[in-house]
């Protein structure tokens, strides 16, 4: 465990020039998103989904307002929950809402299925339908390799943790925390709020099945 927050940390830091800044959004540049994909695909880091067990035994319902950088989130598919770490500890649990169909890795576009793997966060974004946003990598160059051999031409995108809909007609609609997204990984507004505030880009997630 001690050797996956060491690798953390060599991937995490960020420099000024490594992140664009625009109106209601911040990103990684693609040279910076390109080195720490190569990064993660080479690390061999350890997986946390055999452990998802243990976490969700520990889990955090009842936590202090978080006040601490977070470095890690660990997204467990199966018992949607959606745990917020720093060094390998959980400092937050939130239930989280799925796409429509969520079981299975995410293939192509349009089949409501969340992502699984490890990715990273490449755009903080502000204006958006959805309360925040933080989106992930996906489709790495891994996925795209694996959409190709498979004659997929669109393995779909934009895959972020969000809040709730902006709109008070789709908040009624969508019966949170029920699977409700197109993909995505949906908490409440405080939820996306607090996380959005303590994560910064190149953070870390696993998504497990």
């Amino acid at each position: 465990m001690k050797f996956l927050w060491l690798v953390l940390v060599i991937l995490a830091p960020m420099t000024s020039s490594a992140i664009i800044k625009g109106d209601g959004f911040e990103m990684l540049s693609p040279d910076e998103s390109r080195m720490l994909e190569v990064g993660l695909e080479s690390s061999e880091l350890p997986s946390l989904c055999p452990h998802t067990k243990d976490f969700a035994e520990k889990a955090r319902w009842d936590h202090a307002p978080i006040s601490q950088k977070l470095d890690f989130v660990l997204v467990d598919k199966k018992r949607r929950l959606l745990h917020v770490m720093r060094h390998g500890q959980v400092l937050a649990t939130y239930a989280v809402a799925l796409g429509g169909n969520p079981q299975g890795h995410k293939k192509t576009e349009g089949d409501q299925r969340t992502p699984e793997g490890r990715y990273f966060f490449d755009l903080k974004k502000e204006k958006s339908e959805y309360h925040l946003g933080l989106r992930i990598n996906y489709p790495n160059a891994k996925d795209l390799a694996e959409a190709k051999k498979n004659g997929i031409k669109n393995p779909g995108d934009s895959i972020l943790i969000h809040g709730l809909p902006n709109s008070w007609v789709k908040r009624k609609i969508i019966r949170h925390p029920r699977d409700w997204t197109k993909g995505c990984m949906a908490v409440r507004d405080y939820e996306i709020e607090e996380i959005y505030a303590n994560m910064d880009l190149g953070g870390m997630i696993e998504i497990c099945p």
